[in-house]
């Protein structure tokens, strides 16, 4: 199954002080960046958007990206990218990755987890 991030951001100060114009150059290179990795079909991005404040526990960042990755290869590169890209000198971001599951391995998982807590 494929490898799936998500990110959580909220803007930093920096992020906040810089004029539009600035704004819009820093986008379009994160943009340019991020299309060259789906152009190639190495990732995915399955949704992105506001966070619901109203949502029951919800994080204290303000947006999410969705990405899903279908190899090895293609995760090491996005991963390089989240880790080099210019976007974390802007914004404060929580990267959450893993493998997906099938419903069996992730009780399978879960298990192995509540097993290894009682030794």
């Amino acid at each position: 199954m494929a490898y799936f991030v998500t990110q959580v951001f909220t803007p930093k100060d920096k992020w906040l002080k810089l004029n539009r114009l600035l704004k819009e150059q820093v986008l379009q290179r994160m943009i340019i960046n991020l299309s060259g990795l789906a152009g190639e079909n190495r990732v995915q991005l399955i949704a992105m958007g506001e966070i619901d404040e109203n949502m029951p526990r919800a994080v204290a960042e303000k947006y999410f990206i969705n990405w899903s990755i279908p190899g090895d290869e293609a995760t090491k590169a996005l991963i390089s990218h989240l880790r080099d890209s210019e976007w974390n000198e802007y914004f404060e971001v929580v990267n959450i990755g893993g493998k997906g599951l099938t419903v069996p391995e992730y009780a399978s998982t879960i298990t192995r987890v509540l097993n290894e807590e009682e030794q």
